[in-house]
């Protein structure tokens, strides 16, 4: 069954990664970069399928190859804390062969990437039974001028206007008029503006939802993916966690992979958790049948006893017209206070008891993340270098 995942994550300097070394992850070749004199050699070649360089209008040609174009985005920055790149990993659809992996990659490259000005380089893995089908995209962080080719700004400096959309001045305190420069220019107030959209929260969630886009329309209905959270989608289950190769390759061994448990635990969880709410729905169905069928009793008793009251009351000494009336009129108000009571008496019940199983659902729900919670903080020390030897160079 498809999947969805689409994780984005930096190249960061800050964190001992380098764009070269993760190149050399992804490709499974070896790459020298060239700025820290280093030659990375990472990767297992028998599980890359397919490499590709993809470049945006205006990009140099010799960048085509990607150990150029990542070494000079490595040289080009020159930060002790830079961020020389960004990495994403898509999980690509059992469902679509070979073919069809390349073209929705290269599809999103095409819409998400490159039109935005973006030089990336990718690679299509395959493990040996072909379950966990994955690309990873590695992307220069800075765009390239169309015109030029160069690398451009990742910040700049723009003015801040008011609410008319006119420029602020920058008043001086001692003389209450606006500041000016040496060569008397006015002064404005101006921000350091973000212009790297890899760095825009609103970018990377656009692009998380094109990935699923791209593949929905090359699956059918019942194989559609969604990049939405269960929270969000409001499906209240437990989702699994990423388990990564090193995980996978403990479980093939005949091993037991503790991040690999952890997702039985969760499905697990989802599964008795699907039970009880099942079992919840049941209950709520015999309350209902149970209110019903005690207040048919409780009606008839009554509407019986006013009768028998009626019969008694002739069987003495009758009764009069006005009496009958009376009498009639006494059952229409006890039937109709009756059924204000019981309308009254299943709302409150009703609310009794769903307040009581959202209670006990809760706390389950909660137990059961708790426990989920706790054992992946147990184990996820133990994975920590792991996962970085895999994912972050």
């Amino acid at each position: 069954m498809a999947i969805y995942s689409c994780n984005i994550s930096n190249v960061s300097r800050a964190k001992g990664s380098s764009a070269c070394a993760t190149l050399s992850y992804i490709s499974a070749e070896k790459i020298v970069d060239e700025r820290l004199g280093m030659t990375f050699s990472y990767g297992r070649e028998e599980r890359v399928m397919l490499t590709g360089t993809l470049l945006p209008e205006g990009a140099p040609k010799e960048f085509q190859d990607p150990k150029v174009l990542f070494n000079a985005i490595e040289k080009y920055e020159v930060a002790e804390n830079a961020r020389t790149a960004k990495k994403i990993m898509v999980a690509l659809p059992k469902e679509f062969d070979f073919t069809m992996q390349k073209k929705a990659v290269d599809e999103f490259i095409e819409k998400q990437i490159t039109s935005r000005g973006y030089a990336c380089s990718y690679a299509i893995h395959h493990d040996k039974e072909n379950k966990n089908p994955h690309a990873h995209i590695l992307i220069a962080n800075r765009q390239l001028d169309r015109k030029t080719g160069e690398w451009t700004a990742k910040r700049k400096m723009e003015y801040v206007l008011d609410g008319q959309g006119a420029r602020i001045p920058i008043i001086d305190s001692k003389t209450g008029k606006q500041k000016v420069d040496k060569r008397n220019r006015k002064q404005w107030k101006r921000v350091n503006a973000e212009q790297n959209l890899l760095d825009k929260k609103e970018v990377l969630q656009n692009m998380r939802a094109s990935w699923a886009e791209v593949c929905n329309q090359y699956l059918d209905q019942k194989h559609q993916i969604d990049h939405r959270s269960y929270e969000t989608r409001g499906i209240d289950q437990e989702p699994t966690i990423h388990e990564g190769y090193e995980a996978r390759a403990i479980e093939a061994s005949g091993k037991a992979s503790d991040r690999c448990q952890i997702n039985r635990d969760i499905k697990e969880h989802n599964k008795l958790w699907i039970q009880v709410q099942e079992q919840l729905k049941v209950f709520d169905e015999e309350i209902q049948k149970l209110k019903e069928q005690e207040k048919g009793e409780e009606r008839n008793e009554r509407i019986r006893e006013l009768l028998r009251r009626r019969e008694a009351a002739k069987s003495v000494g009758g009764i009069t017209d006005g009496e009958r009336t009376t009498a009639q009129s006494d059952t229409d108000d006890f039937l109709r206070k009756l059924e204000a009571q019981e309308r009254a008496s299943k709302e409150k019940q009703s609310d009794c008891v769903s307040e009581q199983a959202e209670a006990r659902v809760k706390q389950y729900g909660y137990q059961a993340r708790r426990r989920t919670v706790k054992k992946e903080q147990e184990f996820g020390k133990r994975n920590e270098r792991s996962e970085a030897a895999e994912m972050d160079f």
